[in-house]
């Protein structure tokens, strides 16, 4: 179990002054200060669940998973994760989590993945048995045996995401922080690691709190929703309770032949509800192109702020 009660947060900064003589003042009398990046956040995760955290830049979403994971300490408030509080550093603590932050790689650039492998089997006192078995499970999974001796700086990007992932996983935690595991890759890889995630929370009930820019992310991998703005939670539940409907606020790009004069229109994007006049007018048969474009994280977390907004002014 995850559990935040009443939890905030304030980062410090420091005003400066221009010129010698304002660094000079600045040295002597230095003027903080301090802004507030989680506030009041009341929350429980029971385990095994697969949470989405979403929000616009400066939300908090970074600065949430590094209160979690013992990164930072709260300013105020108290976390316990599995009834231990990140803040004291256990080791026990650090067994039960993986955490995957964007571009901070555990992997060397000049080495093979092995390496790490291998590293991080000794960072976690694995026993032989249990390292071999794990690593041999994840390899399989993963598609990456055939890998695995190459230096990293010639594999691909999605290569190298599921080698980060591997080594997230490679101790089996309990808990597991993921941001932007998809960012950059193709579809084709995007499923396999959707696919991944969910057999890993399937067969070892693992919790998966993951931030993404992707709705697409959402909608595979998560069935609990947590939207972050301004330090606040303003949504938490399933994407099936959204005060928004998420395929109404769809976009079409379409790509057709003139039945006039037969050639090629401009792409043109329609809502939902244009799509079939569009069609009909047009006519099947020279339709050559229909994308489909989902609404943007920024449209879904702007539409909920509102709702949000509003409730707070009522209250």
């Amino acid at each position: 179990m995850i559990k935040l009660d009443n939890v905030s947060f304030d980062y410090v900064t420091f005003e400066k002054n221009p010129g010698l003589m304002g660094s000079l003042y600045d040295f002597f009398k230095r003027k903080n200060q301090k802004k507030r990046a989680i506030d009041a956040l009341n929350l429980s995760i029971p385990d095994g669940e697969l949470v989405g955290l979403i929000g616009p830049n400066g939300a908090g979403k970074t600065t949430l998973a590094k209160l979690l994971t013992g990164i930072i300490e709260p300013t105020e408030g108290n976390i316990k994760i599995d009834n231990v509080d990140p803040t004291l550093h256990w080791k026990s603590f650090y067994r039960n989590i993986g955490v995957m932050f964007g571009q901070k790689t555990q992997l060397s650039w000049n080495l093979p993945p092995m390496d790490t492998f291998n590293m991080l089997s000794a960072i976690y006192q694995l026993n032989d048995e249990d390292y071999e078995k794990r690593l041999n499970y994840l390899l399989e999974v993963l598609n990456l045996k055939g890998i695995i001796k190459t230096p990293v700086r010639k594999l691909s990007l999605g290569q190298r995401v599921k080698c980060e992932l591997l080594c997230t996983l490679i101790h089996s935690p309990k808990y597991l922080f993921l941001d932007e595991p998809t960012l950059g890759l193709d579809i084709g890889t995007q499923k396999n690691i959707y696919d991944f995630l969910l057999e890993e929370n399937r067969v070892n009930h693992t919790t998966i709190i993951f931030t993404s820019h992707n709705l697409r992310d959402i909608e595979a991998i998560s069935n609990r929703l947590l939207i972050l703005a301004q330090g606040h939670i303003i949504f938490d539940g399933s994407l099936n309770s959204l005060p928004v409907d998420i395929n109404d606020q769809q976009k079409f790009k379409v790509k057709f032949l003139d039945p006039n004069n037969k050639t090629v229109s401009k792409e043109k994007v329609l809502a939902s509800s244009e799509l079939q006049n569009e069609i009909a007018s047009v006519g099947e048969q020279n339709m050559i192109s229909i994308n489909r474009q989902g609404m943007t994280i920024e449209d879904l977390v702007l539409s909920i702020y509102k709702e949000w907004d509003k409730a707070n002014e009522k209250n």
